[in-house]
């Protein structure tokens, strides 16, 4: 009741993550997240897609000995499969969650990346837009919502993708924040240098 009367966007935390909407390759658990979706439907509310690739909570895809084609053809499946059963009802999908390196590297190394190489970012978006061409597609993350070493990384990644011609529309921040620490200058800053490319910024995880 909360829900419907107050908010006009709604998220799973966990419904429409990997291991739990694909427990076994190729077998899909959409109980939860159709249940989710419904529920929206019936009180007039948007959905926020949460999300399609991540190194965690990814289960056996995570622990697959495979190479580059077939782990290709794991996520492609994935993403074709969740974000077409939802094609038209999502509002916003985050597509690739949390790749940039918390330390000096620049992005994280996760299975994905070994197995794939760098450009399995991209290759993320190109099927989710493949699967849904009316969602918005966001790179989600956190510690980047103010201007700092993070924030320049994935303003580096979404730039580059933007020039390679990636199907991007936003960027999630999701603002995990420490009260009595907030940057509201520099977030102010890195929205606005966002927008500046085009992109929608939306608060994810507040």
């Amino acid at each position: 009741d909360l829900l419907a009367r107050e908010c006009k966007v709604i998220v799973a935390e966990n419904e429409m993550k990997f291991d739990l909407i694909e427990p076994e390759r190729g077998r899909f658990n959409w109980t939860r997240a159709d249940d989710l979706v419904a529920f929206a439907e019936r009180n007039g509310m948007k959905v926020r897609g949460h999300n399609l690739v991540w190194h965690a909570q990814s289960d056996w895809a995570s622990k697959l000995n495979a190479g580059r084609d077939e782990m290709i053809a794991v996520m492609r499946a994935h993403i074709l499969a969740v974000a077409g059963r939802y094609r038209g009802k999502i509002l916003e999908w985050d597509v690739v969650n949390e790749a940039i390196d918390d330390g000096d590297d620049y992005l994280r190394d996760t299975f994905w990346r070994k197995a794939i190489g760098d450009d399995y970012i991209d290759l993320a978006f190109k099927f989710a837009h493949e699967a849904d061409p009316h969602a918005l597609l966001f790179y989600n993350d956190y510690g980047g919502e103010g201007m700092n070493t993070k924030s320049d990384k994935i303003y580096r990644l979404v730039k580059d993708m933007l020039a390679r011609g990636v199907p991007l529309h936003g960027v999630g921040i999701q603002c995990h924040f420490v009260a009595g620490e907030i940057d509201t200058a520099g977030i102010d800053t890195n929205i606005k240098r966002l927008a500046a490319l085009g992109l929608k910024v939306s608060v994810t995880e507040l």
